[in-house]
């Protein structure tokens, strides 16, 4: 366990390495200045690569909370360098460290970014297509309300004639469903609550549920408006977690070769030799 969460925090640090971008002189602004210094918008997109909660936002969603959080790292760097912390020998230990760990993750990426190729990525695609199942996904539309009395009027405003997507414009407390007309899109068996889906997939294509459904979030009026067997991912949607995939693998592979071909000596606390467990012995091929 602690050797796979080891392995899963280096592969995190080696694809945030890949995944700073460079920016070019004209696109990367000052975005701040403190007591004359300037501070480039690249430093704020790389403050968000190194919070992996906020790597997949967008930027202008978090931009003034990093901005600041630049800001606030800039100021107390140079009070530090006035008090002269960096001659400190913790500080300097400290910093020692943290350098062997960039370059540690820099040669990573690098052999990273080099070994999975794009030719790589497209074949790994490939084999991963041939084993998604066959999954079936219906398009639906629904209106979510608050109380069953207001779910039958829904219906008996679909009966007497008015459209689906108008009455989930005027009704339906789902914030979306207000601008769409209750489009869900596509949806497998698996996407949505329980309540939900089943009885979604019982109906056919142009049939509007007979009765609510009720869920934890209110009373839905369901229409189905399709059927199909979904797609595999497209290339450009799976390319990001086959690069991940491939990276981690290739991660172990580059430190796998690194150990079988150096010579490596380990020592118990007390400095006595370690010795390695003993590996079980392969079983015999049965006659």
């Amino acid at each position: 366990m602690i050797q796979r969460n080891l392995r899963a925090a280096l592969l995190a640090a080696v694809m945030t390495a890949v995944a700073v971008p460079v920016f070019a002189a004209d696109a990367d602004p000052v975005v701040a200045s403190i007591n004359g210094k300037e501070i480039h918008r690249s430093a704020v997109v790389q403050a968000q690569q190194a919070i992996p909660q906020l790597r997949q936002m967008p930027l202008e969603m978090v931009y003034e909370q990093l901005l600041d959080h630049v800001v606030t790292a800039q100021l107390l760097l140079d009070q530090a360098k006035q008090q002269k912390l960096d001659d400190d020998p913790q500080v300097k230990a400290a910093l020692e460290e943290a350098h062997a760990r960039v370059l540690q993750q820099a040669y990573l990426a690098k052999r990273v970014e080099a070994d999975i190729t794009e030719d790589a990525i497209k074949q790994r695609y490939e084999e991963f297509k041939k084993t998604v199942p066959p999954k079936e996904e219906v398009k639906v539309r629904h209106i979510l309300v608050d109380t069953e009395a207001e779910a039958k009027k829904v219906l008996a405003d679909l009966k007497s004639g008015v459209k689906f997507e108008d009455e989930a414009k005027a009704k339906t407390i789902d914030p979306s469903g207000k601008t769409n007309g209750g489009d869900l899109g596509y949806i497998g068996k698996d996407d949505t609550v329980k309540e939900f889906s089943e009885a979604a997939f019982k109906l056919k294509p142009g049939e509007v549920s007979k009765t609510a459904v009720k869920s934890q979030f209110g009373y839905h009026v369901i229409k189905v408006e399709d059927r199909r067997i979904a797609p595999p991912p497209s290339y450009d949607e799976a390319k990001g977690s086959i690069k991940n995939e491939l990276a981690q693998k290739d991660v172990q592979k580059v430190i796998d070769s690194l150990k079988s071909s150096a010579q490596i000596k380990k020592f118990n606390p007390d400095g006595s030799p370690l010795t390695e467990a003993a590996k079980p012995a392969a079983e015999a091929p049965k006659q």
